[in-house]
């Protein structure tokens, strides 16, 4: 009996599978339809009854005459679909400049650093580098090994060389915004190797060619951006020492000897501790936008949570700027408006500013 139902099942599995290809397919009964637009034959032009007349009959879309070398072009499923090339600005402190001839974004960073990182993935890839000018910002590569597509593969060494290859070049200039800089890749030069005559031939780059690059030169900066980071996040956990001082336009702020990047890093964690709601941040501004809720604790709160104390604020909506101070880092408290706070409550808000940003967290 358990012979007979093995094999029914397996009977039955078969009938499955040959009713599944006997449905899908060429020679199914379900079929793709979607080629069938090729063999759509032209509709007749639609005819006035007799009796009624069109003063105007203009034909808005008239299909254009085909040479005979469009007719050979490949059409359907012969034609490969690419997708369109996207810079992908979509770190908080990089944005598209998109009225840039060459593919071009600006990032807020440092330009050693920014510079360093490019270099440091060429150094990967092992792409030699034609031109390396860090006193005018420009980089160079030697000939980079391509497919057809214009898709990077690896170095074109002396031996190995691909049908494709191409150099690339890399420009950073300053920016609009304080601490901004304007990055732009082009594939200045780009050729194919000819069977025929075993020379290369000079072929066109475009637009989509050399924001592959760059697409490639962004993603490796959030790689090694995210890294510091990282660095960064650990050395925030021992906190520093902030004292309270005049930035340049006279108003009272935090100063620290800590860099920039980590004052930034910091300061969320310290708004936090303090009753701070972060609502958005703008890394090319360096400002925090937030809401204090002055609130005395109740009896239970008090209980739990005997350290957190009501700051000398008000109620509202506040903001909070990092930007430099010669070799110092200042941090600027300014009300919803972003003017800076008065030295007043400056002072008073010190001692419990100084408190956090110095714990260990």
């Amino acid at each position: 009996m358990l012979n007979c139902l093995v094999k029914i099942g397996f009977v039955g599995v078969a009938l499955t599978l040959a009713g599944c290809s006997s449905l899908y397919g060429e020679d199914g009964l379900v079929k793709d339809t979607s080629q069938e637009y090729l063999a759509a034959s032209q509709t007749k032009d639609i005819e006035m009854p007799a009796g009624l007349s069109h003063k105007t009959k203009v034909d808005y879309a008239p299909v254009p005459q085909i040479g005979s070398k469009a007719q050979k072009a490949p059409i359907g499923s012969e034609i490969g679909f690419v997708a369109p090339t996207q810079i992908l600005a979509v770190l908080d402190n990089v944005r598209v400049n998109k009225q840039a001839e060459n593919p071009t974004v600006y990032i807020i960073e440092d330009s050693s650093f920014l510079l360093n990182s490019i270099i440091s993935l060429f150094e990967e890839k092992e792409i030699r580098l034609a031109k390396k000018d860090l006193s005018q910002n420009i980089i160079e590569t030697e000939w980079v090994s391509l497919d057809e597509r214009g898709v990077w593969l690896g170095m074109a060494g002396e031996e190995d060389l691909e049908d494709f290859r191409a150099k690339f070049r890399v420009t950073m200039e300053s920016g609009v915004l304080n601490g901004e800089k304007q990055l732009t890749v082009e594939r200045f030069d780009a050729q194919k190797y000819n069977d025929d005559t075993d020379k290369w031939q000079a072929i066109p780059s475009f637009w989509e060619d050399s924001a592959q690059m760059l697409n490639m030169v962004i993603s490796n900066y959030d790689k090694v951006a995210s890294e510091r980071d990282k660095e960064l996040r650990t050395k925030n956990l021992a906190g520093f020492k902030v004292r309270l001082a005049k930035d340049e336009d006279d108003n009272a702020a935090l100063v620290t000897e800590v860099d920039i990047d980590q004052a930034w890093s910091k300061v969320p964690e310290v708004l936090k501790t303090l009753n701070f709601d972060v609502n958005d941040r703008d890394r090319r501004l360096m400002t925090y936008f937030v809401k204090y809720e002055n609130e005395e604790p109740g009896f239970f709160a008090s209980l739990f949570d005997s350290d957190k104390k009501a700051l000398p604020l008000e109620s509202g909506e506040y903001q909070v700027t990092v930007r430099q101070l010669g070799e110092l880092t200042a941090i600027i408290f300014r009300d919803g408006q972003g003017a800076p706070l008065s030295s007043e409550i400056m002072v008073k808000l010190y001692p419990e500013l100084s408190k956090s940003f110095g714990a260990n967290r």
